[in-house]
């Protein structure tokens, strides 16, 4: 007697896509304290963040460029520019006002937007911009530019729910050396803007996280000794004259093993700015 065997369908569900990153930016300031409509020089003003640092130009043959993770860095979101030129010193008290200002311009117009008003050494800017984002759960970092540095001073690093705020921000900066000359130049991008699709606390909060010495992951140890002993041997080789003293590794770069095999998921060697669409017009 034949046996037939019934077939179960089982309907697993798809998960929902994810929805698409959007951002608003919202002009919360008049025109007219925007670089395009002034005649003094001073002004607000914002554009996609810069791939190129000037220390990075001036290291051997700009070498430091064949670190993509900087590059991909330094040019992922906006940049704000600093509005106006001002040489700022703090003599080291707690309470707020203990920053001296000397503004390049106009100082009655630039001190409502510049000041101390945390104390502490901490000059803060009260910025022109709104942002809010969607999906529910999206942020908004907002940071120094990065990989830029400065003498005596550190940008203070923020992550807003941008995903419901309907208020400003400020950008901070915190002195860090007391009856230091700390200098603004106008135009010099003062803070970057990086948009996060999803949560991210609440995704570390949920995340498996596991430790373990790397003998315990067989295919992560073997990629790993492989890639070391290529360093070394590449290294070497370099002291030896085999390798020209310029030559670099280039498997991060191309998004690829140790073994040759390309791995790497939405790989970049750049970020292609989005396009804005324009509901009233830049100033």
């Amino acid at each position: 007697m034949e046996r037939h065997r019934a077939l179960i369908f089982v309907d697993v569900e798809t998960p929902p896509p994810t929805p698409p990153l959007e951002i608003s930016i919202y002009q919360i300031a008049d025109d007219a304290v925007f670089q395009g409509h002034r005649i003094d020089g001073t002004g607000w003003d914002w554009s996609w963040a810069n791939w190129q640092r000037d220390w990075m130009d001036e290291t051997p043959s700009k070498f430091a460029y064949r670190c993509l993770p900087l590059t991909i860095a330094n040019q992922t979101g906006w940049w704000v520019y600093n509005p106006v030129g001002f040489t700022a010193v703090w003599r080291g008290q707690a309470a707020p006002g203990g920053v001296q200002f000397l503004f390049d311009s106009d100082q009655g117009l630039w001190s409502q937007w510049i000041g101390d008003q945390f104390g502490q050494g901490i000059i803060t800017w009260n910025t022109p911009f709104l942002f809010r984002t969607k999906p529910a759960g999206s942020r908004l970092m907002v940071c120094g530019p990065i990989n830029c540095f400065k003498h005596g001073i550190q940008p203070l690093t923020a992550i807003i729910e941008s995903d419901w705020m309907s208020m400003s921000f400020t950008m901070n900066w915190k002195i860090t050396a007391p009856n230091a000359v700390i200098r603004f130049d106008r135009g010099e991008p003062l803070f970057q803007l990086i948009p996060m699709a999803g949560n991210i606390c609440t995704d570390l909060e949920q995340a498996k996280v596991r430790y373990m010495k790397l003998a315990d992951d067989a295919e992560v140890s073997r990629a790993y000794q492989e890639w070391n002993e290529g360093r070394r041997k590449f290294h070497e080789q370099k002291k030896t004259g085999e390798v020209r003293p310029d030559d670099w590794q280039k498997d991060y770069f191309r998004g690829r093993d140790v073994f040759g095999r390309e791995v790497a998921s939405g790989h970049k060697t750049k970020v292609t700015p989005p396009g804005i669409e324009y509901l009233s017009k830049k100033p």
